[in-house]
């Protein structure tokens, strides 16, 4: 099958990570694959990861959604390259993605990444307006990568069947010990410090500043925990900039962009998530695969995913719900393991890369059954 996928760019996100493991895993499957971005690329662990696979990645930039002249440009491309299907990812990329595939005269898988509806923001509203009209008339299928995104999206697409497919992630080994330590001591300065970690984007819809004046509640424990950051954006010296108002310079660690998060996941001790909006984030699944419990924000699918045996979730907007939270593990540190081994457990069976690729390569199958174009 050759397939190219359309994103809206290859900044880090969950949906770009989940298009560079599915470049990782293409050979294995017999996938040619093609990336398109609609954003002017500079270098990234994203757009490394995939140059480094063989893949070709093309960009086709504009200064706004509706511009003639990319779309023409797209068109054209996709009409010489004569791919056997698209699939696009991000609302952007949706909106075009399924436009520019009619108009090319080849089917067109699109994902949905999270639950975008914003009644308060005109653009986003708007945005999400026209991907439903795109879905509803130009998507051969829609994907949801997690059940409560498919149900935001429901009522909108009159009668438009959304198929769920869970994000997967690569099946990791264990991080040696000796490795473990020394990553603990570079980012905490002390090892015996307990680590609370999150990676993310640092915008606004992912709560970080809740976290941090969550976790300003926690200073008084002994030993005092550590937070560490990571992750790049719009926010990150704003975010450093509370950091030091609140005085927890010696307590926050803001790491910026890594590309060994997964080993950074193992120094850890507890995950946390304090979004307001996700669909189901690939953050949380790669902490549980890295053996760590969770405390996070009931958003998107995250209630479906951390039940019980593995963390806690808490609602959003809710700071010192999140500090209870993570005391509340601290307090039972035989717990901590427990639950780590239980989330790790859950992620292998359920979260797999493996489980994903057979879903989506099923669902690639029908689209090109003939009759089904």
């Amino acid at each position: 099958m050759r397939i190219v996928i359309i994103i809206d760019s290859l900044k880090v996100g969950g949906a770009q990570k989940l298009v560079a493991t599915l470049v990782s895993y293409a050979p294995k499957e017999q996938l040619e694959l093609t990336v398109v971005s609609l954003a002017k690329e500079e270098s990234s662990a994203i757009l490394n990861q995939i140059q480094t696979c063989g893949v070709p990645v093309f960009s086709f930039p504009a200064d706004s959604l509706v511009d003639p002249l990319r779309f023409r440009r797209l068109v054209v491309f996709l009409r010489k390259e004569r791919f056997d299907l698209i699939h696009t990812h991000l609302a952007y990329a949706n909106i075009i993605g399924c436009l520019a595939g009619y108009y090319a005269k080849i089917p067109v898988v699109s994902t949905i990444h999270s639950t975008n509806w914003d009644n308060r923001r005109a653009l986003a509203f708007l945005t999400a307006q026209l991907e439903v009209l795109a879905f509803r008339h130009y998507a051969q299928r829609i994907v949801a990568v997690g059940y409560t995104v498919a149900e935001a999206y429901k009522n909108h697409l009159g009668g438009r069947v959304v198929d769920v497919i869970p994000n997967g992630i690569p099946i990791s080994e264990p991080v040696p010990d000796e490795i473990r330590m020394k990553l603990r001591q570079e980012i905490s300065n002390d090892s015996s410090r307990p680590v609370i970690i999150t990676v993310g984007r640092l915008v606004k819809v992912k709560g970080f500043e809740d976290l941090i004046e969550g976790f300003s509640l926690l200073e008084k424990r002994s030993p005092r925990p550590m937070l560490v950051i990571i992750g790049s954006g719009r926010l990150f010296n704003q975010i450093k900039k509370k950091v030091s108002d609140m005085k927890l310079t010696e307590s926050v660690n803001c790491l910026g962009e890594r590309s060994d998060v997964s080993h950074l996941l193992a120094a850890g001790d507890i995950y946390v998530n304090s979004s307001y909006r996700e669909g189901l984030p690939l953050t949380i699944l790669e902490a549980m695969m890295a053996g760590l419990p969770i405390v996070a924000t009931a958003v998107g699918d995250i209630p479906r995913i951390v039940v019980d045996e593995i963390g806690l979730v808490v609602p959003p907007y809710e700071p010192s719900c999140l500090a209870q939270a993570i005391e509340k593990l601290l307090d039972a540190p035989a717990n901590i393991r427990k639950m780590g081994m239980a989330a790790r457990s859950i992620a292998i069976r359920d979260y797999s890369i493996d489980v994903w690729m057979q879903r989506l390569l099923s669902l690639y199958r029908e689209v090109l059954e003939p009759g089904n174009g």
